[in-house]
């Protein structure tokens, strides 16, 4: 089942943030999901409350992207996605990499294509090479929300630089119309 998607809640001109992850890790005790749309309402639910220190650390990202906007508003503005929309067989293991290629065609450079106002950021090192492979270009490479690369000096520098970028964009945006 595709797993760890969220936001995009309003219009997807709205989007001014798109952040890519490597993929789910594994599933939480308890998560089950019937289709995509229960699979969308527990990341979206895991996000809001701050469920790991993975959830915690993106929220700290869009907190600084728009400090002044409530978790639903910020999900109007941001698409989080996965790099690989399934888990690995092994957490943080490999995935092979005819799939990393047929994710990357079939839907990261789909939902990059759809968004093509937002800031792209990967995050962690995996995700910036397959969006590398996918052939996207001019994304902002970022230090993984997920341990054990949260926890690496300049992780949330690297953040910071996100929440800049988006910032300066909207600045921008405003001046031009």
């Amino acid at each position: 089942m595709p797993r760890g998607f969220a936001g995009a809640s309003g219009a997807l001109e709205a989007i001014e943030l798109v952040l890519v992850f490597a993929e789910p890790g594994d599933p939480q005790p308890g998560e089950q999901h019937v289709g995509l749309q229960t699979a969308y309402n527990y990341a979206y639910s895991a996000f809001e409350t701050g469920l790991t220190r993975f959830h915690k650390n993106v929220r700290y990202i869009l907190d600084a992207c728009w400090p002044a906007l409530t978790f639903a508003q910020q999900m109007e503005h941001a698409w989080l996605t996965e790099s690989v929309l399934c888990s690995a067989t092994k957490k943080g293991g490999t995935v092979h990499a005819s799939t990393v290629r047929a994710c990357g065609e079939r839907f990261l450079s789909k939902q990059v294509q759809l968004l093509p106002n937002a800031v792209v950021a990967a995050s962690g090192s995996k995700a910036t090479a397959r969006l590398r492979i996918a052939g996207i270009t001019g994304f902002l490479e970022a230090a993984a929300v997920a341990p054990p690369g949260c926890n690496f000096v300049g992780a949330r520098e690297s953040w910071d630089a996100i929440a800049r970028a988006v910032r300066a964009r909207e600045v921008s945006d405003h001046q031009d119309a």
